[in-house]
């Protein structure tokens, strides 16, 4: 008898397994070993963070329980004073001045204080103060320096010489040596205001201080002799650019100075002198220089000007 022939074929392939889709399944000991890394490294980080705040207040306890009492007490026995100064005031007239208590710790001076007292003297400009750890206190102070003289009289009818400087500010010599003060010109032809808190700057002076800057700086055989400058007829004038300035010299009994150019006009001035016999020269009453271009010269025995070019 025949074998009968199967309809069906026993082959098989990998399509036919069953596919499972997803992520894998996590295990319970997935999960214990998970927690566990966690705890570790909440651990650690707290670890380190406690060793981080441990060093800090051991830092802080060493500097304020073992050195901070050291530097305090430096500091609260201070002993050095340093000054510097660019004019004459010497320095323990400046300390004595300040009026620091005997024993005053460097923390318990009063800074503003102590620079207003200090600039309480017109003199003195401005005074810079500085706390020097350990135990040091520095004093700056930027002194006025004086261009003119003025001569004012004062309360009880007896007259005083003032220095001005060259913003017009009016303030009593403190210190600097005769030599320099006797050598500047006297200033004339202006008001004085006086206040509560000593006078009032001059206006104009500014201007007037250039002159004799310039005429000091570069033309000295000519500032030397100078007496008098007065500012009547320049602080008269709307901007300090008009009217004239006034001299009075040794060899010229009045000079008159246009407000601009004053080198071109000193270098006039200069010329005229040499040709006349030198600064001793004593026959001239009167150079105009006020014109600049056209300078006039009006000698004593003569009453008619001469022109110079």
């Amino acid at each position: 008898m025949p074998r009968n022939k199967s309809s069906h074929s026993h082959r098989s392939s990998w399509k036919k397994i069953p596919q499972r889709a997803g992520k894998k399944p996590i295990t319970r000991e997935s999960k214990i070993m998970r927690l566990r890394r966690m705890v570790r490294f909440i651990i650690i980080s707290l670890s380190t963070g406690s060793v981080v705040l441990g060093l800090s207040l051991l830092g802080y306890y060493y500097v304020n329980t073992r050195k901070a009492p050291a530097i305090h007490a430096t500091a609260a026995s201070f002993t050095n004073i340093e000054i510097e100064t660019d004019g004459a005031l010497p320095s323990p007239w400046i300390e004595s001045r300040m009026g620091l208590e005997q024993n005053l710790g460097l923390m318990q001076i009063d800074m503003r204080a102590l620079k207003a007292e200090l600039e309480r003297f017109p003199q003195i400009k401005e005074a810079s103060i500085e706390r020097r750890f350990p135990n040091t206190l520095w004093v700056g102070v930027h002194e006025r320096f004086p261009v003119f003289r003025i001569k004012v009289k004062g309360s009880n009818a007896e007259s005083q010489i003032l220095l001005v400087d060259d913003a017009g500010f009016v303030f009593r010599n403190i210190r600097f040596p005769d030599h320099m003060i006797n050598d500047l010109p006297f200033l004339a032809g202006v008001k004085l205001y006086d206040t509560e808190k000593g006078y009032l700057p001059i206006a104009g002076v500014s201007r007037l201080a250039e002159l004799f800057h310039i005429a000091r700086r570069e033309f000295p055989k000519l500032a030397e002799n100078w007496i008098i400058v007065f500012a009547d007829q320049l602080i008269m004038a709307d901007s300090f650019t008009e009217g004239y300035i006034r001299v009075r010299s040794k060899s010229v009994k009045e000079i008159l100075f246009s407000p601009k150019e004053f080198r071109k006009q000193l270098e006039k001035l200069q010329y005229i002198i040499d040709s006349q016999g030198g600064s001793s020269v004593s026959s001239m009453s009167r150079v105009n220089l006020s014109l600049i271009d056209q300078p006039t010269v009006v000698f004593a025995n003569n009453s008619y000007p001469k022109p110079y070019q």
